[in-house]
């Protein structure tokens, strides 16, 4: 299952003067929650184990990441099964509204947005309340 892409972004209505990173930044931040979680899958994780060391460190971002380690994509083989069960449901239900609602209404468009630590950190709180609201109606640990 592929739950974004960025070349899903890039073309139509996506802003010429900016380049496909910017379609990175919405899918990065939760692939990086997803990893800060513990919730990549062990393919991911042993096939670029110093990528997502210095991700957790601080060193790359997420849309580092994306682009080396996932070739812009984000599927079913990057997570763990809890992630993916949780991804299958938030991605459909929640994903794009939330990153709307953080975004920052004097930018033209969410693309605008950057991968910085203090979008990282809003992102964060938000899936970190949707997965515990998620873990607590699935009865998951």
């Amino acid at each position: 299952m592929e739950y974004d892409d960025v070349d899903w972004h890039v073309g139509g209505d996506f802003p010429k003067e900016l380049g496909a990173s910017a379609a990175r930044t919405h899918i990065a931040l939760s692939l990086a929650w997803a990893v800060a979680q513990g919730l990549e899958s062990e393919m991911l994780r042993s096939r670029h184990p110093e990528q997502l060391q210095d991700l957790r460190t601080g060193r790359l971002k997420g849309t580092d990441i994306l682009e080396q380690c996932c070739d812009d994509k984000l599927i079913n083989d990057d997570l763990s099964d809890v992630g993916n069960s949780f991804f299958r449901e938030y991605y459909e239900v929640s994903y794009f509204d939330d990153y709307v609602d953080l975004s920052d209404d004097s930018l033209p468009t969410i693309y605008h947005e950057r991968d910085t630590p203090e979008k990282y950190l809003q992102k964060s709180r938000v899936l970190d309340e949707r997965y515990r609201e998620w873990k607590a109606k699935k009865g998951v640990e």
